[in-house]
């Protein structure tokens, strides 16, 4: 709970006893004037004492009278009440003084109190100071209110609250570790650095797609280096009012240098750090401003400062090109998707803590997630886990593994899904479709597992574990094409009639077709050159200012080409499917019956034939 501010209890301390002062007969019971008058003939009251038009009244012993309440008047006994003397100009008592002296009343009369008046009237601006003391109280997140509205958020750690984090904590990645292993020792060591005439960086861009661990390198960084670490997110420098991030970003570069050295880390830099002047209109003027205070504090004037700014981002291709040059972020660190290797020692890190069955292979767990980040591997590990408590599990084994993941990539499985026969057979012949074609071209990737169980969008899927190429050629392309129009192709052939479900499928077949167009110069009427630089525009105003790319005419032969790529691959998997219809009534009555088989159905089915299966390179758990 937050502390209230000192000052603040004041003020509601004042304004309640205001309003409790000026509470008409406040602690005291209250009459109408008749009844007054009437205590006073009977020569009941003994003092009386008048405020302005409000008196209060002692009696000589305690005596019964109607007292006014909220149900109104009731007689109760009473020792002394307020009344409200008539104080209309129209109506006046000029006979209660003679009458007061006649009774023998000791009577007086107070000074009206002019401070409290001032006090009463000022009330309401004071309770609107209040209102927006509590607005920008809440804006600052209760820290330490409006005096504060533009320092710095960023989060400081030293040898009090040190990251725990280390390098060893960090698995794969081999290169950007070393090149940030010396990050740091540019810090601990500056001496080493300088006695060679080098200077320390002013700044490390880690880029890389998102889950890939650029913000556990940088606490990794920071459990290991002995140098204080400030962390602050970028959209915390933006706020509503102008000028506002300049602000906090000259204060933060200010604690920074005050604890040099020091490391200052700013994640998701992209997100203030975007090109100036690419938006309709000029672009926003409080985000130039706060990039334009980062760039001067990053390479100003002090060129002592031994302050190294680490910046993550995974949209480089939108940064300003001044604050990527040298001397601002001196280097940049790729920090990209696993390999095989680097994905069995990242899973091995989060299976540490676990529980596993002996027939868990993290190798065959590593070769079915190939293009999976660290972030992903993580989720799966923990997601088998969830599966192995739901049932009841001790251990988690490899069917909890592959649960995990069929529910990842897929979905939970619609078990209230009504698919009709007719239906049920067009998805098992689709999937058949794909399944025998990659079993029969060469070099595609290797089949797992086939189902036709609902999951989550998907009716049906077929499962791979893909061969990780660097360079792809064009022969594997179209095959991909191939495998990917199979589904399409066996509905038609083998159905007579054609479904939606091939939707996923043509969207991902004309990426590719496009691309290899457009990109890797392997069109027929394109060859060796691309018409495509970019993978889209960054902002409008950017790309309604650039030149178009090419003509129309140009456009009608690059449709085309893609249409050339897609009717061939279509054709030949149409081929295929025919020449291998057995192995597809085979694969599809399987598929009816058991709803899931493995690879190894589909091979033997095509190798029955005299088909030239895929050659077997390790059987697949399921």
């Amino acid at each position: 709970m937050r502390r209230l501010n000192p000052w603040l209890m004041v003020l509601f301390v004042l304004a309640a006893f205001l309003m409790y002062s000026q509470m008409s007969g406040t602690g005291r019971h209250t009459v109408n004037y008749n009844v007054f008058k009437s205590a006073l003939d009977q020569g009941q009251i003994k003092s009386m004492v008048v405020r302005e038009e409000t008196a209060s009244v002692v009696l000589k012993e305690p005596t019964t009278l109607n007292v006014n309440t909220p149900q109104g008047p009731k007689p109760t006994e009473v020792k002394d009440f307020t009344v409200r003397l008539p104080g209309n100009l129209a109506t006046p008592d000029s006979g209660l003084v003679p009458e007061l002296q006649a009774r023998d009343v000791d009577y007086s009369f107070a000074a009206p109190s002019q401070w409290l008046n001032i006090l009463l009237s000022l009330l309401p601006l004071l309770l609107i100071g209040l209102m927006f003391y509590f607005v920008f109280m809440r804006a600052q997140g209760g820290q330490n209110g409006v005096m504060q509205f533009g320092q710095s958020r960023a989060k400081k750690y030293g040898k009090e609250n040190r990251v725990q984090t280390k390098f060893t904590d960090v698995a794969g990645h081999e290169e950007a570790k070393k090149e940030l292993i010396e990050v740091v020792d540019f810090l601990k060591n500056p001496g080493k650095y300088h006695q060679i005439g080098a200077e320390i960086p002013k700044g490390v861009l880690l880029v890389g797609p998102p889950g890939t661990g650029k913000t556990l390198l940088a606490r990794a960084i920071a459990g290991e280096a002995d140098v204080p670490f400030f962390s602050v997110s970028a959209s915390e420098f933006m706020e509503m009012f102008v000028g506002v991030g300049a602000s906090r970003v000259r204060t933060l570069f200010e604690d920074a240098r005050k604890s040099a050295p020091a490391i200052m880390f700013i994640d998701e830099i992209d997100s203030i750090g975007r090109k100036r002047g690419a938006g309709i209109g000029g672009g926003h003027d409080e985000r130039e401003q706060t990039l334009n205070q980062i760039l001067s504090e990053m390479d100003g004037f002090d060129k002592a400062s031994n302050v190294i700014v680490l910046g993550a981002t995974n949209r480089p291709d939108v940064l300003d090109p001044a604050l990527l040059r040298p001397g601002r972020f001196d280097r940049q660190v790729t920090i990209d998707l696993p390999n095989l290797k680097e994905r069995e020692a990242i899973l091995k890190v989060h299976l540490r803590n676990k529980p596993l069955d002996a027939s868990v292979n993290v190798e065959e767990i590593a070769k079915s997630t190939p293009y999976f980040s660290g972030a992903d591997l993580k989720n799966i590990t923990n997601e088998a886990a969830l599966e192995a408590a739901r049932v009841g599990k001790t251990q988690i084994d490899m069917s909890d593994f592959y649960r995990a993941l069929d529910k990842i990539t897929l979905g939970l499985e619609n078990g209230s899904l009504t698919v009709s026969p007719e239906e049920k057979r067009a998805i098992a012949y689709h999937e058949a479709g794909h399944a025998v074609t990659a079993a029969v071209i060469p070099g595609s990737d290797k089949l797992q597992k086939v189902s036709i169980i609902p999951r989550g969008r998907a009716l049906g899927a077929a499962f791979y574990l893909p061969e990780e190429q660097v360079l792809m050629s064009k022969e594997r392309l179209e095959n991909q094409l191939v495998v990917s129009l199979g589904g399409r192709a066996a509905e038609e052939v083998f159905t007579g009639n054609v479904t939606s479900g091939a939707a996923d499928d043509f969207r991902k077949a004309t990426n590719i077709a496009r691309k290899m167009v457009l990109e890797w110069g392997m069109g027929d009427n394109f060859k060796n050159m691309a018409l495509s630089t970019d993978s889209g525009p960054v902002f409008l105003g950017e790309d309604m200012g650039k030149p178009k790319m090419f003509s129309e005419h140009t456009s009608q032969l690059v449709d085309e080409d893609v249409k050339r790529i897609l009717n061939r691959a279509y054709e030949r998997a149409r081929d295929l499917v025919t020449q291998y219809s057995a192995a597809m009534h085979e694969v599809a009555d399987a598929l009816l019956s058991q709803e899931l088989i493995t690879g190894d159905v589909v091979r033997d089915a095509v190798a029955r034939i005299g088909g030239q299966a895929q050659p077997e390179l390790a059987k697949p758990t399921v």
